[in-house]
């Protein structure tokens, strides 16, 4: 741990502690131990009441709690950041900010916000009169936005950001672009930017993220190439490295991958292993997400409430100075009542958009469920359980003689999907369907004269 308990320490001291910080946590990849010396310093720029030092804690705390999934703490930490830099004009500091609210929530899958955030972090980075700090927070910025439009499917902006990107890339640009080639089939061109990406990990000596994502993404690419043993020997070392580091997101795409090679291999009883330890990790991770998921709301409505009460003031102090007391008594039932209107506007606002935002999870993890069906995906059961939890339960408990592949012949049928339908996505005869669904009816004992179909979409 560094020395920083003697009694005077400067503030030149603090900023060069927080570099050294900055590659413990990168560098080496140790947040917890990252997290333990931003608490220290915190405390130190206290004692000496220097603000700039303490707010840089207080986000370099959030950006190790964020990456090590701790979204909760790293919100937390946020929001003290942002309200001691209201008081306090630094630039390069408030594009900070907004960047990491930015990863927020990106990660909880809020794009549109996300990307409003990075253009906020962008606008104060254009004001930092260092010109190669100034660049470097854009290109982080970039990088991020390149991903957000990339989830929201807007392939003009996704490439318009990767130009910008280019300047000064990093691996996971050219990670993102092998992947997208992987996916078209096009091995060559997926291996030719896996290798650009390794060689900036190299050459830059880039943060052990960046070789950790370099080794998944040989991973990926071993695996569609049937390399199997290969691919094993780069995700466990990129496994290695993310749980060193906490980055619980990355050690899911390690599983599945894991599982995929394994599959390959055709070993059953590590294909089922790494299978539940993708199922396990993936419901734990959705948990903490449906917990956060109301803090960005939450977060809009009070900052739009404080402008509000911020207005109001001002204008409540004008009219105290210019009017006499009966104008002040009808002033203030006014004012009562545009409180009162006020604060069942803002419930039913907050109502409206917690309900179109569950619609819109709902109806996009419902696209999912069909999108991984389609595709034969190896995830589809463990997705379908999560949106079709309620019917997933209900019949395994009533019939627990059914196995897993029952249950997905289930849910493909819930889905909607004809015979001809499950017979292409599954691979399979339009004759082993039917037959499928003969011995389906007498596992569970269902009546000649109920059909089957109707039976499992009206559960």
């Amino acid at each position: 741990m560094f020395p920083i308990t003697a009694q005077k320490t400067t503030t030149a001291e603090i900023d060069t502690l927080q570099k050294q910080i900055s590659k413990i946590q990168w560098n080496i990849g140790d947040y917890r131990k990252g997290v333990l010396l931003q608490k220290e310093i915190i405390e130190k720029s206290k004692r000496i009441k220097y603000t700039k030092g303490e707010i840089t804690g207080y986000l370099g705390l959030a950006h190790a709690l964020g990456g090590m999934n701790k979204n909760q703490e790293s919100f937390y930490f946020l929001n003290i950041a942002e309200k001691k830099l209201k008081s306090f004009d630094d630039n390069p500091l408030k594009a900070r900010l907004y960047f990491l609210y930015g990863t927020y929530y990106y990660r909880l899958e809020l794009h549109q916000q996300a990307i409003k955030s990075f253009n906020k972090s962008l606008d104060f980075a254009n004001k930092i009169q260092d010109k190669k700090l100034s660049e470097k927070l854009k290109y982080n910025v970039y990088d991020w936005k390149r991903s957000s439009f990339e989830s929201l499917n807007q392939m003009d902006s996704v490439y318009s950001n990767e130009r910008k990107c280019m300047a000064s890339p990093m691996p996971m640009l050219y990670i993102t672009i092998a992947s997208r080639h992987l996916d078209k089939g096009e091995i060559d061109s997926a291996k030719y930017y896996t290798d650009k990406a390794n060689d900036l990990v190299l050459a830059k000596k880039a943060p052990i993220e960046g070789k950790s994502n370099v080794l998944r993404a040989y991973g990926k690419l071993y695996i569609k190439k049937k390399e199997y043993d290969k691919a094993l020997k780069c995700l466990f070392e990129s496994l290695e490295i993310t749980k060193k580091m906490n980055f619980k997101k990355r050690d899911l795409e390690s599983y599945k991958l894991i599982y995929e090679a394994y599959k390959g291999q055709n070993d059953l009883q590590k294909e089922n292993e790494y299978l539940l330890k993708y199922s396990a990790l993936n419901d734990s991770l959705n948990q903490v997400e449906k917990q956060m998921a109301n803090l960005p709301i939450e977060k809009l409505l009070n900052d739009q409430a404080e402008e509000n009460e911020k207005s109001k003031n001002s204008l409540y102090y004008i009219i105290i100075g210019v009017t006499l007391i009966s104008l002040f008594i009808i002033c203030m039932l006014i004012r009562f009542f545009n409180q009162k209107q006020k604060e069942n506007d803002t419930t039913i606002h907050q109502k409206v958009q917690e309900t179109d935002l569950l619609k819109k999870k709902l109806d996009t993890a419902i696209d999912e469920v069909i999108h991984l069906a389609i595709t034969d995906d190896p995830s589809f059961i463990v997705k379908f359980k999560e949106v079709y939890s309620e019917f997933y339960t209900t019949l395994r408990s009533e019939y627990p003689q059914l196995t897993v592949n029952d249950m997905k012949f289930f849910a493909l049928i819930k889905l909607k999907f004809s015979n001809k339908e499950i017979a292409e996505y599954a691979h399979m005869s339009i004759r082993t369907v039917e037959s499928k669904k003969y011995r389906l009816r007498k596992k569970i004992d269902l009546a000649t004269d109920v059909d089957f179909n109707n039976w499992v979409l009206s559960r």
